[in-house]
C-alpha cells in the first residue's frame, strides 16, 4: 500500500525496539503521541488484533485528525453466544520469566491463534525469534473497550476479519456492526489475515480507507 500511502508502523510498547514497558492501557494515547512526534495532522489509522482494541479506545476519544479507522480481529468486551478464546499468558509468562524463550515461542505456535498455512507459520516461527515475552512478565494495564466505548466513534470505522479466522473473532464483528461501523470478511484469511490473505488484506483497507 506504500504507493497509496505514507505508512507508519509502530512498536508497541513492551514489543520490538520500544523501551517502553508494556502498558495497553497507555497506548491508545500513545497514537497521538506518536502523531505528534511526526506532525501528523490527517491520518488514517489500521490496528490488528491487540493492535485494533487500541485503535478502537484511540477512535473512541474523537481525535482531531483522525480520518478513517479500520480494525481486522479486534476483540473487544461484550457477551457473545459462542465462548471467548483465551491466550494462556501464565502459562507463557513461566517460561519467559525463567529464561526459556524457546519453550515460551513454542507455546505461541502450538496456540490456535498462530493457526495459518505452513508458510505463516515459519513467518510467525521467525517473528517469534525476536519476541522475548516481555508483555508477558511485566504485562502493565489492562485495556478493556466495550460496544458502548465503540459507539462514540465519530468518524467512519470498518472492522474486519478473516472468513476462516475464529467464530468468537467473527461474532466481534457483528457486534461491531450492531455498534455502528461498516464490517466485512476478508477472503481467504484466517486469524492473522494480512499473512494469510496479503493482497486481499491489503484490498479490504484500500476500499474502507476510500
Amino acid at each position: 500500500m506504500a504507493d497509496r500511502f505514507t505508512l507508519v508502523a509502530v512498536d508497541r510498547r513492551g514489543f520490538g525496539e520500544s523501551s517502553a514497558p508494556a502498558d495497553l492501557a497507555e497506548e491508545p494515547a500513545d497514537v497521538a503521541r506518536v502523531t505528534a512526534a511526526l506532525g501528523i495532522s490527517c491520518y488514517h489509522l489500521v490496528g490488528l488484533s491487540q493492535g485494533g482494541k487500541v485503535a478502537l479506545a484511540h477512535a473512541a476519544t474523537q481525535p482531531v485528525g483522525l480520518e478513517r479507522l479500520v480494525v481486522i480481529g479486534a476483540p473487544i468486551a461484550a457477551e457473545l453466544a459462542v465462548p471467548h478464546e483465551t491466550v494462556p499468558a501464565a502459562e507463557m509468562a513461566a517460561p519467559a520469566r525463567a529464561g526459556k524463550l524457546s519453550e515460551m515461542r513454542q507455546l505461541w505456535l502450538a496456540h490456535p491463534l498462530t493457526a495459518g498455512r505452513p508458510e505463516v507459520r515459519a513467518a510467525m516461527a521467525a517473528m517469534l525469534l525476536g519476541y522475548d515475552g516481555r508483555d508477558l512478565v511485566s504485562p502493565g494495564r489492562p485495556l478493556t473497550v466495550t460496544p458502548d466505548d465503540v459507539k462514540r466513534i465519530a468518524v467512519r470505522a470498518t472492522a474486519l476479519a478473516g472468513e476462516d479466522d475464529t467464530p468468537w473473532r467473527r461474532a466481534v464483528v457483528s457486534t461491531l456492526e450492531q455498534a455502528g461501523l461498516a464490517t466485512g470478511f476478508i477472503r481467504g484469511g484466517g486469524r492473522l489475515a494480512p499473512l494469510d490473505a496479503a493482497a486481499e488484506t491489503n484490498q479490504a483497507i484500500i476500499a474502507a480507507l476510500a
